[in-house]
């Protein structure tokens, strides 16, 4: 049991992790049509729920694989987990890219307030 609970651990991390990123940038880069100004924030802080949970995910899934696999004695997920660190810092330079590629900052942003407000 504690096999699959390490697996689904390290592929929550390693598809799971940048699947928010994705889906979090794509949200952020794109220009949705909202009625309100209240429902663009909405949009907005939606959108960095999911950049924020993923950076805080991407750094504590691993963090606590490791540390699991350590308890349990596990030298086939140890060895996985034990590669993370590289992998986390992969997905932060990637990310750090894709901000610096960016029009605005990919935190604390929202749309415009005359967005369907005319």
């Amino acid at each position: 049991m504690r096999r699959v609970g390490l697996g689904v651990l390290f592929f929550a991390w390693l598809y799971g992790v940048p699947f928010l990123f994705v889906v979090g940038l794509v949200r952020r880069v794109s220009s949705p049509y909202v009625p309100t100004h209240a429902a663009a924030r909405a949009f907005g802080a939606t959108t960095e729920t999911l950049l924020t949970t993923a950076m805080v995910l991407n750094l504590a899934l691993p963090i606590a694989g490791a540390l699991l696999a350590r308890l349990a004695r596990d030298a086939y997920w140890a060895r996985h987990f034990a590669w993370s660190p590289a992998g986390v810092v992969l997905i932060y330079l990637v990310t750090a890219m894709a901000g610096s590629l960016a029009t605005g900052p990919l935190f604390s942003w929202t749309p415009p307030v005359g967005l369907g407000s005319g």
